[in-house]
């Protein structure tokens, strides 16, 4: 059993699962488990670590509405809402203690509501599974494009975590062994001896069919990659190969003006964006800062900022491959 949810050969079942507390009671995520007919392994589905991302929960929903559990090899665990209080609170980060969970990994037992929850996501994940994919979708002040990242170091579940990556359908794939990630929960999935991906696409407040249609060919792509599901995942044409990325903030409050999207490829010292003050002046250009890269995300268009918040994702491109 995860929780209050016990596994039935063949079914869907739901229950729910504690995380943490609040001043009268337990905090509790809801957990569904898809049990195929057939004994395989299992994967760990999830979603919401940061509280917006609401395409993640909408892509499980449709994968358990159209699988076919006579032709699935294992389960499939689905943990709805890894950051219970970041969903209810609309917050990329935990309103309670102001923590970016998906920072925070390994976590505490011991420490501030974000690290225990990180250390108890962690214990549930390594403990209830074989692998895991995490579902983000850019929530209400971001929009990612479409991509994979994974932590491939080197050791067989970091090459398996590159292979589900490349299998989950996004054209833009990204090994990242950055410090800024080093508190992921992927990452430390991964360290522990089990393959993990995350994947991206969508946010800026609004959930689009084609961000829908991509998180959810990202679970049957990976539970056909674990040989769960019959089939062969469907691949873009090509890869585009990311590296190391630069979080790049504005200098200049006011409104937000880009100047491309989403995944645009872009090189130094391009024109990426102006941010104008309420009189329509250009109080700043945004300007790219390295080589060559493609645009991870974007603040959202037209919104209000203030200086120092982060404007743009910018991947290095790393080069090409065929699918």
């Amino acid at each position: 059993m995860i929780g209050t949810a016990k596994p039935a050969k063949g079914e869907i079942t739901r229950g729910h699962v504690e995380l943490g507390s609040y001043p009268d009671g337990a905090i509790y995520s809801p957990v569904l488990i898809a049990e195929g007919r057939k004994d395989g392994p299992t994967l760990w589905l999830q979603a919401c670590i940061h509280g917006p991302e609401v395409v993640g929960p909408l892509a499980i929903q449709r994968f358990l509405k159209t699988v076919d559990l006579n032709e699935l090899s294992g389960r499939v665990v689905c943990l709805m809402l890894a950051n219970p209080l970041g969903f209810r609170g609309y917050n990329r980060l935990t309103p309670q203690d102001g923590y970016n969970l998906n920072r925070v990994f390994p976590g505490d037992p011991r420490g501030h509501h974000t690290y225990q929850l990180a250390h108890r996501l962690l214990d549930l994940s390594l403990a209830h599974s074989d692998a895991m994919l995490d579902l983000h979708s850019g929530g209400d002040l971001t929009i990612t494009c479409h991509y994979t990242l994974f932590h491939n170091n080197g050791t067989p579940e970091g090459i398996e975590s590159e292979r589900l990556g490349r299998a989950c359908g996004a054209p833009n794939v990204w090994n990242s062994l950055e410090e800024g990630l080093s508190g992921c929960h992927f990452t430390h999935y991964t360290r522990s001896g089990k393959p993990s991906l995350i994947v991206e696409s969508g946010g800026g407040a609004r959930v689009t069919a084609e961000d829908l249609d991509r998180l959810t060919l990202a679970i049957f792509n990976v539970c056909k990659a674990r040989g769960m599901l019959p089939g062969a995942p469907v691949l873009p044409a090509q890869f585009r190969l990311g590296g190391d990325a630069i979080h790049h903030k504005a200098i200049k409050g006011g409104l937000f003006i880009p100047k491309v999207g989403p995944g645009d490829d872009v090189v130094k010292d391009q024109h990426l964006a102006d941010i104008v003050d309420l009189f329509g002046d250009v109080v700043e250009e945004v300007r790219c800062p390295v080589e060559k890269a493609w645009v991870g995300s974007i603040r959202r268009p037209h919104m209000p900022i203030y200086n120092g918040d982060q404007v743009f994702e910018l991947v290095g491109t790393k080069g090409y491959d065929a699918a």
